[in-house]
């Protein structure tokens, strides 16, 4: 797993980071990870940030889930919320630095997605 993450940063180009690196960081608000995955589809940089920022997504949709559950619902939406916009503010930092940056927990399931 480091050794991939390794090779992916010695891949990369100075030029494919810095034109990634905005798209890179859209992807880990909400939804907008889509829109790297149509307009960058060949930036593996913001490829490499999309697929962390879909896991983050789909943080955000179980919060919104455990929202309806009766008396802790609230509890574990509100700090879910916080882990999210936590996890979100790490990842933009990173992408915005032009680092592939790993988030824990996240980007072990973001490796699993082949898109």
């Amino acid at each position: 797993m480091l050794d991939e993450k390794k090779s992916l940063e010695t891949e990369l180009s100075d030029d494919e980071i810095r034109e990634g690196a905005p798209f890179a960081a859209l992807s880990y608000v909400a939804f907008l990870w889509i829109l790297v995955y149509l307009v960058k589809k060949e930036n593996n940089y913001a490829k490499f940030h999309a697929r962390q920022g879909l896991v983050t997504f789909f943080f955000l949709v179980a919060c919104l889930f455990m929202h309806a559950l009766p008396l802790i619902g609230s509890f574990l939406y509100s700090l879910g919320i916080l882990i999210y916009l936590g996890v979100s503010l790490y990842g933009m930092y990173y992408a915005l630095s032009g680092k592939t940056k790993a988030i824990p927990f996240v980007s072990d399931i973001a490796e699993k997605f082949v898109i």
